[in-house]
């Protein structure tokens, strides 16, 4: 895999008291191959100096990029996208949250099986499995699979895990997904999926990209996504589904 260069895009907004920074520089140091960049989202707190200590530490391994306004995690790793696939030193570009609710080391097996089958996409799912560490509250994961059902039923798409904040991406593949704004800030990966199965068609879809199961996620405190978020969560996949309708229903 040594040959094969990632980068993973780390969105930060206000994450000072969350920032495990020890982990990110630890990481740096054991897995030459994977660069880590942090796209700081207009934070108000210190999550941006916190950023550049981080960076002294690892300055060949541990980036940031600063946006001056808050972007909103869809537009912040969407520019973090862009800055990187015209970086032709990279082979893949992923994305990870700041909280590490899936753990850095995560990544490794992810990386491997994209590189070893030539996939385009290679998206963590959180399936509780024995033996899989996956924590999180009953609420979230019942609302989860109801809003997953809906989802699935109105787009066709046939993922168990779009939200998932661990995915990488071939970096010619993830210019094409990212070139334009997303419609929802918060669900933005449905529509990422949505926009892979129309760029490159259904058999495709099912060939080149695979959810591969965690071996540990954990719910951390202080998300962003609230309760309330999954209210509207129906109306934001309207709002993707009438926008990609016209160019979807050749897939369906």
């Amino acid at each position: 895999m040594a040959s094969n260069r990632i980068a993973i895009i780390i969105p930060c907004y206000n994450e000072e008291s969350r920032l495990q920074k020890d982990k990110f520089i630890s990481f740096a140091e054991q897995h030459s191959n994977i660069d880590l960049w942090f796209i700081n989202d207009g934070s108000k707190d210190n999550t941006f100096e916190m950023l550049q200590q981080m960076s002294y530490r690892q300055p060949d391994r541990l980036f940031v990029h600063n946006l001056l306004e808050n972007k909103g995690k869809a537009e912040a790793i969407r520019q973090g996208v862009l800055l990187l696939t015209k970086n032709e030193d990279y082979d893949y570009i992923g994305f990870l949250d700041a909280d590490l609710s899936a753990p850095l080391e995560e990544v490794i097996p992810l990386a491997q099986v994209i590189i070893q089958n030539q996939l385009l996409l290679v998206a963590g799912a959180r399936i509780k499995l024995l033996g899989k560490k996956i924590v999180r509250s009953p609420l979230r994961h019942y609302l989860g699979r109801i809003f997953a059902t809906y989802y699935v039923t109105l787009l066709n798409l046939p993922n168990y895990d779009t939200q998932c904040g661990l995915k990488i991406v071939e970096r010619k593949f993830a210019s094409k997904l990212f070139v334009t704004t997303f419609v929802s800030n918060w669900f933005f990966d449905i529509e990422l999926f949505l926009r892979a199965r129309i760029e490159i068609g259904q058999e495709q879809y099912e060939e080149k990209l695979v959810e591969m199961p965690l071996s540990e996620w954990r719910e951390v405190k202080g998300s962003k996504l609230k309760l309330t978020d999954f209210v509207m969560a129906p109306f934001e996949v309207l709002k993707i589904y009438n926008k990609y309708k016209d160019q979807n229903k050749d897939n369906h």
